[in-house]
């Protein structure tokens, strides 16, 4: 069985395929930082010690060594399915140490995020300490978007937008780009809100970039969620723009306010919100004729005529199994496809259907096992009607280099269409991709819980849990029996109970009966601190049933207050005393929502956050 893993809490993964950045846009050389809420965030029980960045540059956002517990929280689902990371107000933060790549004097950046309390201010981004700042964007309590800048002149400008630009009902695309020759635009969902005319350069300086706080300033730690964060260290061009604006748009279920062109994210249209990214072209200036982006497929124009003036091509995916097993739509004479089906929007700036002309669309098929070119085929439905078998499968792949196979020249994408990759020989180009789901959690009492899932499984001899302290010496901490052979779904767990109480690095080995093995991404978990937190509630989110733990022994009663995001106490409770953890159930009449929880007892009191979703 060739595995590879589909995650949810992990370090970041890159591909065998050079890293690209968001909607296909930009390489680690100029995508400098990338935060991307379903990648990369390292937690215990949904209380955040790490945001790692996926541009290539290691620019992790870390909890400040001087607040340790001002962790912020994963909330799964929090937008279209994804989750965002919430901080609650008081003290949540996360910082990216100082690194030169952050230091900017042109920039371009995207933020997705939705308010819990307006106020002044929600510090969102702050590259610098107030009155000292390379970059920031703020917002006041009208939803005024404010983003100040200090040049080396000794100038600082303050420039605004209009009240009413953040949202504490929905989640907003901010977009804010600068460079000395063409000023400063601030975009909401791709309508523009502020723009000037600036020619000055930018401070840099040696103070970390500060995300959900502005340092020096009390009272700015963010009250809100962030889905995303994305800079690049240039100002994108109008193409580029469009295309990651159409990335984020689809991913979050946002509809733009200008140039949403990728309209295969629509129900109607099948949900093809997944890795969307897409090449175009405004003018000649203004055009960019390749891109990857999250996802396995690239399409390259640059060879090609025919990408004329506002003309663009959008791919995603409906996130179905990376898998040819078990698969049945296909032509005669094939034996598989992926069950994953990419759709195409082909459009003008308008959105009328165009034709864009030839590509090359080069898949990485890395983690697929072997796989011989002449056995795959390019899969178009070109009639419509959501069915491969009864299309005429496209041959002439080639392998570029390692895992990359591309199929030259190809006129079959048009407006509209699904297409997806096969194979004639499920023997020598099996195309399985079995692990469908993979994640590691630090349980209250200390140990470490894995879970993982499958879609399909052949010759499977069994699963080995491995355990590293630094992703390069690992031992073994669990066997699992495997089913063998299956198409069907299928879950498997297994608790390290010896886990040490640093941060610690899970993956799972899947050995095949005639002894190959392949393994998993990793996984990474927090440490234990002692075996509890100050203050750790479980679940959180929480449907109205919670556990509150205390680390050291709290002596007699306690008093547990949950606060709204207004500053009201709206329940309010004295619990007896029980060691260590005390149950409690919420009032059904609670609205959802971010809460305050202040947990009293003769030794001090606590503070944390609550997310309530029912």
């Amino acid at each position: 069985m060739r595995a590879i893993i589909i995650l949810t809490t992990l370090l970041a993964v890159t591909t065998a395929m050079a890293q690209a950045g968001p909607g296909g846009v930009g390489s680690s050389a100029s995508n400098v930082l990338w935060l991307d809420a379903n990648t990369g965030v390292v937690h215990s029980s949904n209380a955040v010690s790490q945001w790692s960045d996926r541009s290539g540059n290691a620019n992790h956002a870390l909890l400040p060594g001087s607040i340790p517990l001002a962790r912020p929280t994963r909330v799964p689902g929090a937008v279209n399915g994804y989750p965002a990371l919430g901080f609650d107000g008081t003290d949540d933060q996360l910082w990216v140490t100082d690194n030169a790549t952050v230091d900017l004097t042109a920039w371009h950046f995207f933020l997705v995020l939705k308010a819990d309390v307006q106020k002044d201010y929600n510090a969102w981004m702050v590259k610098g300490n107030d009155g000292n700042e390379n970059y920031e964007m703020l917002s006041y309590s009208d939803g005024n978007i404010h983003a100040p800048t200090f040049y080396t002149n000794g100038t600082r400008t303050f420039p605004s937008s209009l009240g009413g630009q953040v949202s504490t009902t929905a989640f907003n695309i901010f977009e804010y780009s600068y460079n000395a020759a063409q000023g400063r635009d601030i975009y909401r969902n791709g309508s523009s809100i502020h723009t000037d005319d600036e020619n000055l350069t930018p401070q840099t300086n040696n103070f970390p970039l500060y995300i959900g706080n502005e340092r020096g300033t009390s009272g700015r730690v963010i009250s809100g969620d962030i889905a995303e964060v994305v800079a690049y260290n240039t100002r994108l061009n109008a193409a580029q723009r469009l295309i990651v604006n159409n990335y984020l748009a689809a991913k979050y279920g946002i509809t733009l306010a200008s140039g949403d062109l990728f309209v295969q994210d629509n129900a109607p249209n099948g949900n093809f919100d997944h890795d969307v990214a897409g090449i175009g072209r405004v003018n000649g200036t203004n055009l960019h004729a390749e891109a990857q982006g999250s996802g396995v497929v690239r399409m390259n124009k640059a060879a090609y005529a025919g990408l004329d003036n506002n003309e663009y091509l959008f791919w995603g995916h409906n996130n179905d199994h990376f898998s040819a097993l078990g698969s049945t739509d296909f032509p005669t004479g094939m034996q598989g496809r992926l069950h994953r089906v990419w759709r195409v929007s082909e459009v003008s700036s308008t959105g009328t259907a165009v034709d864009v002309g030839n590509v090359d669309i080069t898949w990485d098929l890395a983690g697929l096992g072997p796989v011989t070119a002449s056995d795959l085929r390019l899969l178009v439905d070109t009639d419509g009607d959501g069915v491969f078998a009864d299309e005429t499968p496209i041959s002439g792949a080639t392998n570029v280099s390692g895992t990359l196979y591309r199929f030259a020249n190809t006129a079959a994408l048009v407006n509209g269409i699904r297409f997806t990759i096969g194979t004639t020989n499920m023997s020598s180009t099996p195309l399985p991709v079995e692990f469908i789901a993979f994640n590691a959690s630090r349980e209250l009492d200390g140990t470490v819980l894995t879970t993982w899932s499958t879609a399909t499984e052949r010759d499977n001899a069994g699963f080995t849990v491995q355990r590293s302290l630094d992703t390069h010496q690992w031992v073994d901490v669990a066997q699992v029996d495997a089913a063998g052979n299956s198409n069907a779904v299928l879950h498997y767990s297994a608790t390290d109970p010896f886990a040490p109480a640093e941060v610690c690095y899970y993956r799972v080995k899947q050995t095949d009966v005639d002894g190959t093995a392949t393994y998993t991404n990793i996984a990474a978990v927090d440490g234990d601190n002692g075996g509890y937190e100050v203050l750790r509630i479980v679940p959180n989110p929480s449907q109205g049933d919670l556990l509150i733990v205390l680390r050291d022994e709290p002596s007699g009663p306690e008093l547990l207050r949950l606060i709204d995001p207004s500053g009201r106490v709206v329940f309010e409770e004295l619990l007896a005393h029980v060691q260590r953890g005390q149950r409690v159930q919420l009032p059904s009449n609670l609205a959802n929502g971010r809460y305050i929880v202040h947990y009293e007892h003769a030794n001090g009191r606590h503070i944390g956050a609550l997310v309530l979703s029912r």
